[in-house]
């Protein structure tokens, strides 16, 4: 496989373009809406099946994504993002529709919600590494991190409201907003109006060698191996932890409801200030690595401290911080990665990095929540913290990731 080039494009446009705009309102937009699919698809689940219902659906949504991930990160280095992001919201506008207007007659049952869940994990497989990669092909590379920050912001603002909004719309209403939200985006992606970048993939060769090809490049590359390894060790200790140690101490410290939902709130508000931060401050922004490990360690620190501390307030300006340090690695970490890879290998890279977003947060809820029940919360989250603790000083000692600049 040859090296491929930027295209033109990705010089040409700027954060103030009108196209760009309108895609990034799209793609916020788009999570916005995804949260009523999220809460409606529960709610019909549980009406349908219970309990075990709820978990089937979130099963076959999980196991499709994280199963053909890295296959959709080859179909991206092949037929180029752009492509694959519009006929991914295409079909997703089209089931969405369907789903809504099946709901205004009858509940859906199970094998129908199933149904939709895994088309809707096969067709993220595809999108969500065609989402990383585009950004590269749209902005000059001095733009990427400014870019992220505003695709982060905007995104957890746009999933926060969603969360707060959708338990208030029924079932049928829901499914038609996630529907309207994936036609906005699809429009918004068409009025971009870019050039799919040339592939240099073998189309003679199989999709498995392809992913093949790019897992061992990755593997074999010291910057994005270590970079890689990081993100997915604080993911998997920090994840499962933050969602289900957290509510735990909370119950045991009798914070109560309000507590809980403080804390979640602080955390909340520092996800969206620290992407929001190098958005301000791209420009004084040139030691990626130094910052990258420095906000890994923070994050731990903070982490730590939520589990051991005994007063709310201290635990919502901990959780704060927190917040701010795991928003600030995303606004980070994708730029340097895509500025590190080969753009042949791009897809790929960004579907490595989707995997273990998609595929270790279920399995880290699971095995908290067990640890929980053999060790209590707080030596849980003990645990966890060590485990992202020991990751951040890993990867102190690679010198690629030391060492990297924006």
């Amino acid at each position: 496989m040859t090296t491929a080039t930027r295209t033109p494009a990705a010089t040409a446009r700027r954060l103030k373009d009108r196209r760009l705009i309108a895609w990034l309102m799209g793609e916020a937009l788009s999570q916005f809406g995804d949260q009523f699919f999220i809460v409606a698809l529960a709610v019909s689940a549980v009406e349908s099946g219970g309990a075990v219902g709820v978990g089937l659906i979130l099963a076959v949504s999980a196991l499709p994504k994280v199963g053909l991930l890295l296959f959709g990160g080859s179909l991206v280095d092949r037929i180029g993002p752009r492509r694959l992001m519009l006929g991914s919201d295409l079909a997703r506008l089209v089931l969405m529709g369907s789903l809504a207007a099946y709901a205004t007659t009858a509940n859906p049952d199970i094998w129908t919600l199933g149904l939709i869940a895994c088309l809707f994990g096969a067709l993220d497989a595809v999108f969500e590494p065609a989402a990383n990669t585009l950004p590269v092909h749209i902005v000059a590379e001095d733009q990427l991190v400014r870019l992220q920050g505003l695709r982060t912001t905007l995104g957890r603002a746009a999933t926060i409201a969603g969360g707060l909004t959708a338990g208030f719309a029924g079932v049928p209403f829901s499914f038609t907003v996630n529907a309207a939200t994936f036609g906005i985006s699809a429009a918004a992606l068409w009025w971009l109006r870019i050039p799919d970048p040339p592939s240099d993939s073998d189309q003679a060769n199989s999709l498995w060698r392809d992913t093949s090809a790019g897992l061992k490049y990755a593997l074999r590359h010291p910057l994005l191996r270590s970079a890689l390894l990081l993100i997915a060790t604080l993911e998997f200790s920090l994840t499962g932890a933050v969602n289900v140690g957290v509510p735990l101490i909370a119950e045991q410290r009798d914070w109560g409801p309000f507590g809980i939902g403080l804390v979640n709130s602080a955390f909340g508000a520092g996800a969206i200030l620290g992407p929001l931060s190098m958005v301000l401050f791209n420009n004084r922004v040139r030691r990626a690595g130094p910052l990258v490990l420095g906000a890994a360690v923070l994050g731990t620190a903070c982490f730590g401290i939520i589990g051991t501390t005994d007063l709310l307030p201290v635990a919502a300006a901990v959780a704060a911080g927190l917040g701010l340090t795991i928003g600030f690695l995303a606004a980070i970490v994708i730029p340097l990665i895509q500025r590190s890879s080969d753009p042949a290998y791009l897809g790929r890279v960004m579907s490595l990095l989707a995997l273990p977003l998609s595929g270790l947060t279920p399995l880290s809820m699971a095995l908290t929540g067990v640890a929980v029940g053999y060790l209590g919360a707080p030596a849980t989250m003990a645990v966890c913290a060590a485990l992202a603790g020991l990751a951040s000083l890993a990867a102190l000692t690679v010198p690629a990731l030391r060492q990297a600049t924006l």
